[in-house]
């Protein structure tokens, strides 16, 4: 298939990476970069870049690119952008692959997925940002990666275990998906990890926003088993009346 077939060489590519991670490291404030360490439990090499100064540099670099590369190159720079150090520019290694979205497809991305998620992406805010720019538009097109994602839910790493729930967070805030998105929140009912916990009840969460009275009805079957931090979070779009009964019937019946 052609997006195999790159037309750059290896050395173009990580000419433009190490161009990429030049300009961001020279746009750093030291400063910001410290005080967006408060939103990490470990030590996170930062670079302290606003968000909009992010997408307008990503912008650029996709005007450039996104006519004259084709998908290979593109998860190629993303493979080197992903090896630094700095949150940023393994961020903009995703924001980059993006932009090729029309030509994602199973084969050529999940492998690379779960090398990223295994072994490149070592924090919540890198696996959700890949999740939502390429995982979820991925299964979107995809629906039968579906098993792929049950086969995550039971992964060693912990990031690929959170990106089975993450990628399914737009479709389950639209009422789409339903049945796949409780089921793969059930299968994290065990996990001792918070983030995982998190991110259970962010999609619970989600999956409640067009039907409330099926999501209050899957709490009230499940919830002895539902860690209390995923049950907090399912529940907070409930009015604080309901919150607080849901929060006391989904405990652990004593013996």
């Amino acid at each position: 298939m052609n997006e195999l077939i790159r037309c750059c060489s290896q050395a173009e590519i990580e000419e433009r990476a190490a161009m990429i991670a030049s300009d961001l490291r020279s746009m750093g404030d030291g400063e910001r970069s410290l005080s967006m360490q408060r939103y990490f439990k470990e030590s996170t090499p930062l670079l302290g870049i606003d968000t909009a100064t992010l997408r307008r540099y990503a912008a650029s670099q996709i005007d450039e690119l996104q006519f004259g590369w084709n998908l290979a190159e593109a998860i190629s720079l993303c493979d080197e952008l992903v090896g630094e150090p700095e949150i940023e520019i393994r961020g903009m290694g995703i924001q980059i692959l993006a932009a090729f979205e029309e030509e994602f497809c199973p084969r050529v991305l999940i492998p690379k997925a779960r090398e990223w998620l295994d072994g490149r992406f070592d924090n919540w805010a890198l696996v959700d940002s890949f999740c939502a720019q390429a995982l979820s538009p991925l299964f979107e097109n995809y629906p039968s990666i579906e098993p792929t994602l049950r086969k995550w839910c039971h992964a060693e790493s912990l990031w690929l275990r959170r990106a089975s729930l993450v990628t399914l967070v737009p479709f389950a805030r639209e009422g789409e998906f339903l049945h796949f998105s409780y089921d793969i929140a059930k299968e994290h009912f065990s996990s001792s990890e918070d983030l995982i916990h998190k991110a259970t009840g962010w999609l619970l969460r989600e999956a409640g926003k067009t039907d409330m009275r099926r999501l209050r009805t899957y709490l009230l079957e499940h919830g002895p088993a539902i860690p209390r931090t995923a049950v907090r979070y399912a529940i907070e779009r409930y009015p604080a009346k309901e919150r607080k009964q849901l929060l006391q019937r989904t405990r652990m019946k004593l013996p």
